[in-house]
């Protein structure tokens, strides 16, 4: 019986499945029915206007296709931008989430998101292109100097936002001037899937305009852009500072901050390498060069004869440095 019901289970995974009669992609749930049967997707459902089945022409109703969507729900699913690039394969209660940090997925404009003023849509790859086009002071910043900042006011709400590539990857800066929380707040967040986020952290270097002897580092984990950088700021795991504090660092309305992002190495570098100091043995007696009558490690032969004083012992080997 166990074996009949594996095999119904490898059947259920080989089969296709299901793709919408009138979109042609692969189905997802909730999945509604007309009154003649006919499944529909939730996307070609909802856009149905009259509610009417472009199959049948009959009346679409509130019926759900359980069965289908319980199949479904068990079956892994690529990801809808598999046309693009995307391999990535899961269940399909997980593709909203996954959709919402797919590299391939079609993209707003961070700054139009924001302030409003931008209506550019496109691939994670040609972001960059469109910033250098369109908001060149919003990608001119890099770790090897100070990002310089103009006007700053700590009685107005302000906030500024920098695109930076390293690498192949893409992070966003955000800077937030909040006066209703008496805070200035800095994060970095990474354009992309939470887990490349979470294998970087940030740092951001704040030096005084007044005195260049008062600095303020902040490190922290990077969050992934699926997380409004507002979030960030409201749950702490970011960069803060009060706005009497802040104050100390200003000089003529302007100062500066430089920031670092750095890659954690993966656990398993670190348990290799743990490893290896573990088994790494120390050097002993036997691997250290003979002293005079030494037959071999810890045998003691007769010493030299003649005048002089006579030797305490096997000469020791050199001393190993380690880093333990």
């Amino acid at each position: 019986m166990a074996t009949a019901k594996a095999n119904k289970k490898m059947a259920s995974a080989a089969i296709d499945l299901p793709e919408c009669p009138v979109c042609m992609e692969t189905m997802l749930g909730p999945i509604f029915q007309c009154q003649s049967g006919h499944s529909l997707c939730i996307k070609c459902t909802t856009s149905l206007c009259p509610p009417i089945c472009p199959l049948c022409r009959q009346p679409m109703t509130q019926m759900r296709n359980w069965q289908l969507e319980e199949m479904i729900s068990k079956a892994k699913v690529p990801c809808p931008n598999k046309t693009f690039g995307c391999v990535y394969m899961m269940e399909s209660n997980d593709v909203q989430d996954h959709l919402k940090e797919c590299i391939f997925r079609e993209m707003d404009c961070p700054l139009g998101l924001v302030f409003g003023r931008c209506s550019w849509h496109g691939k994670l790859k040609e972001m960059m292109d469109h910033f250098k086009e369109r908001h060149p002071l919003n990608c001119n910043v890099n770790t090897d100097t100070d990002v310089e900042l103009n006007n700053i006011n700590v009685k107005e709400d302000d906030r500024y936002m920098y695109l930076i590539s390293q690498g192949k990857l893409l992070f966003i800066i955000t800077m937030k001037i909040d006066t209703l929380q008496n805070m200035v707040y800095w994060t970095i967040q990474h354009i992309g899937s939470k887990a490349v986020a979470h294998q970087h952290v940030y740092e951001i270097h704040v030096t005084s305009k007044q005195d260049t002897r008062r600095k303020i580092v902040f490190m922290e984990h990077c969050f992934n852009d699926a997380l409004k950088a507002d979030e960030v700021f409201r749950i702490g795991k970011c960069g803060i500072m009060p706005l009497n504090m802040f104050g100390h660092f200003i000089k003529d309305n302007k100062m500066s901050f430089r920031f670092f992002i750095k890659r954690i190495p993966s656990s398993c570098n670190k348990e290799k390498k743990s490893k290896g100091d573990t088994n790494a043995k120390p050097q002993n007696d036997n691997s250290g060069p003979k002293g005079f009558g030494q037959k071999g490690a810890g045998n003691k032969g007769p010493g030299p004869k003649g005048p002089g004083p006579k030797p305490q012992g096997p000469k020791k080997p050199f001393k190993q440095h380690t880093n333990n």
